[in-house]
C-alpha cells in the first residue's frame, strides 16, 4: 500500500463515498426508469449529551461544494447557526436519482462538523470570558485536522495547535513546549532556558512545569530559568489542580502577580466551568476534537408534490421561522411568515449553482459568538437547563 487511506476529493465529489445500498437504489430506478422529484429534510431529533439545549449548525459549506454542479435546489440554515432538535437545517429539492448516492457524504460533513461546532461552543460558555486553545487533532485522524480546527476556532476558540489546520484558517498556531523535550534535554531549568535561547521571542515563554513531579517545583524551576520572561505556565493534568492556588502564591510572594497559569489534558466543558476560577485559560483536546456526533437524519418529506415521510416524521417540506429571543416555529415552507419571524432556511444552490457567498472565517466566528451571546440564559446552563423543542405549526 503506497497510499494513505483516505478519500480523495475527486472520490468524494463523484459520490464513491456511498453506502452500497444507495447504489442498489439507483439500480433499481434505472429498471423501473423512475426519477421522481422529491422534497429532502436534514433534522435531528435529539442530541448526542442529555445536557446539550442547543446545537451549532457546520458543514453548510462543504455540502454545497459537494451538490454544486447538480441539477437540485438547496436551502440550507447559515454556516454556524443555532438549532434546535426537529427543526430542519438543510432540504434539498431534486429527481431523486440525480443525488441519491450522495447522502452518505452530506451526513458525515454536517454530522461530524456539527458535533465539534456544537461541543465547542458550549466549552466557549463554560469558560467564560477565560481563553481556550484547540489541542485535539492528535486525537483525530490527520486528514482531519483543518476541519476540526476550523471547527473549533469558528465555535469560539481562541486559537488552534495543529499548524496545518491553522494555515487553513490563516491563523498562526499555538502551543510552546511538549513534555518529550524536557525529558530529552533531562533536566527542566535547562529545557526552559533552551527554549528561550532558540525559540523565536514572539513565541510566548509558557513552561510545561508538570513533567517530574510536583508542578509547584517546576513552576519555580521556570521562574528560575526564565525570570521576568516567564509569561505563564502550563499543567497538563486536572489532577494537579489543587496546587494552582500554592503556585499563585508562590509567585505573589515572589513579586510575580501576572504570570497566568494554563490547564490541559482531558478536560470538557464540565470540567471547564469547575476550574473555571481558579486558570487564566485552557487547552481543550480529545473531548472536543473528538466529540460524538449529532446524529442527523436525510429525510423523504415529499415524492413528486405529494407530502409523505416515514412513520414518526412530519411530512411536507418545511421552514423554521425564528424571532429575536430564539422563539422558533416550524411551519410548512408555503405558509405565511409569523409576525416578528425571519426564515432561517434560504437558497444556497439554484439548480447545480451556488448562489450564497461563503463567508470569511472570523465573520463566521463573529456571528456564532453572538448568536451564542443572544440566546437566553435557561439556555446556556451547562448542565441540566432547558430542553426546548420548537413550535410546529403548518
Amino acid at each position: 500500500m503506497k497510499e494513505f487511506l483516505i478519500a480523495k476529493p475527486d472520490e468524494i465529489k463523484n459520490g464513491l463515498c456511498t453506502d452500497a445500498y444507495f447504489l442498489r437504489t439507483e439500480e433499481v430506478l434505472d429498471g423501473l426508469n423512475k426519477n421522481p422529484q422529491v422534497v429532502m429534510e436534514l433534522f435531528t431529533k435529539s442530541f448526542p449529551d442529555e445536557n446539550y439545549q442547543f446545537g451549532i449548525v457546520l458543514g453548510i459549506y462543504e455540502v454545497a461544494k459537494l451538490l454544486e454542479g447538480l441539477p437540485v435546489d438547496v436551502y440550507a440554515m447559515e454556516e454556524g447557526e443555532i438549532f434546535f432538535p426537529y427543526e430542519p437545517v438543510l432540504q434539498i429539492r431534486g429527481k431523486y436519482r440525480d443525488f441519491a448516492r450522495y447522502e452518505t457524504a452530506i451526513l458525515g460533513f454536517i454530522c461530524f462538523m456539527s458535533g465539534i461546532a456544537t461541543k465547542s461552543a458550549r466549552v466557549r460558555i463554560a469558560a467564560g470570558n477565560k481563553k481556550i486553545y484547540s489541542f485535539g487533532t492528535r486525537r483525530q485522524h490527520p486528514f482531519l485536522a483543518p476541519v476540526v480546527e476550523y471547527a473549533t476556532y469558528v465555535s469560539g476558540f481562541d486559537g488552534v495547535s495543529n499548524v496545518l489546520g491553522a494555515k487553513y484558517i490563516y491563523k498562526n498556531p499555538v502551543g510552546t513546549m511538549p513534555h518529550a523535550l524536557i525529558l530529552i534535554i533531562g533536566d527542566e531549568k535547562e529545557a526552559f532556558s533552551a527554549f528561550d535561547q532558540y525559540v523565536d521571542p514572539k513565541i510566548p515563554r509558557i513552561a510545561l512545569v508538570d513533567t517530574y513531579g510536583s508542578p509547584t517545583i517546576g513552576a519555580l524551576n521556570a521562574l528560575e530559568a526564565l525570570k521576568d520572561k516567564l509569561q505563564g505556565i502550563r499543567i497538563d493534568s486536572k489532577d494537579f489542580s489543587y496546587l494552582i492556588k500554592d503556585i499563585r502564591w508562590e509567585f505573589a510572594r515572589r513579586g510575580y502577580n501576572n504570570i497566568q497559569i494554563f490547564l490541559s489534558g482531558g478536560l470538557d466543558e464540565y470540567e471547564v466551568e469547575k476550574y473555571r476560577d481558579l486558570v487564566d485559560a485552557f487547552g481543550i483536546g480529545t473531548r472536543v476534537a473528538n466529540a460524538p456526533v449529532i446524529d442527523f437524519a436525510l429525510k423523504v418529506v415529499e415524492v413528486d408534490g405529494n407530502p409523505i415521510a416515514k412513520v414518526g416524521n412530519m411530512p411536507g417540506a418545511k421552514q423554521v421561522q425564528r424571532s429575536e429571543n430564539f422563539n422558533d416555529t416550524v411551519r410548512l415552507h408555503t405558509s405565511e411568515l409569523l409576525p416578528g419571524k425571519k426564515p432561517l432556511l434560504k437558497p444556497l444552490i439554484s439548480q447545480g449553482k451556488i448562489i450564497r457567498d461563503f463567508e470569511e472565517t472570523d465573520n463566521i466566528r463573529k456571528r456564532i459568538l453572538n448568536n451564542i451571546s443572544s440566546l437566553p440564559e435557561e439556555f446556556k446552563i451547562i448542565k441540566g437547563g432547558k430542553k426546548y423543542i420548537p413550535e410546529f405549526l403548518p
